[in-house]
């Protein structure tokens, strides 16, 4: 019975050391996140080629990270409401576009 538990024990301890190398992704999260960053820059006039790779080289992250359930079921509706309610929006001011940009290259950066 004390091998199953330290053997229980060295197992979870192992699943927590490599659980730890890799950061927490939670899909909805990160699909609103990125939304807000790529709607923002939509609303500012990126360009649709420019945000179209930015929203593939997330997606195939997000399929890495989390697989294709999460990635489909929770990230991109978020993703989608995101976007949609920020190019909702009236247009931003020239500070708040500058923002955006900012916030959409390094988005962009991270590929």
């Amino acid at each position: 019975m004390k091998v199953r538990t330290l053997s229980l024990v060295v197992v979870l301890t192992g699943s927590a050391a490599v659980a730890q190398d890799r950061p927490l992704v939670i899909p909805q999260v990160e699909g609103a996140k990125q939304g807000r960053v790529i709607g923002r820059a939509m609303a500012c006039g990126v360009a649709k080629g420019r945000t179209g790779a930015v929203v593939t080289a997330n997606r195939a992250r997000m399929l890495a990270a989390v697989g294709s359930a999460f990635t489909e079921d929770r990230y991109l509706p978020e993703l989608d409401r995101a976007i949609a309610f920020e190019t909702s929006l009236p247009s931003p001011s020239e500070a708040a576009c500058a923002k955006a940009v900012t916030a959409f290259e390094a988005l962009e950066g991270l590929h």
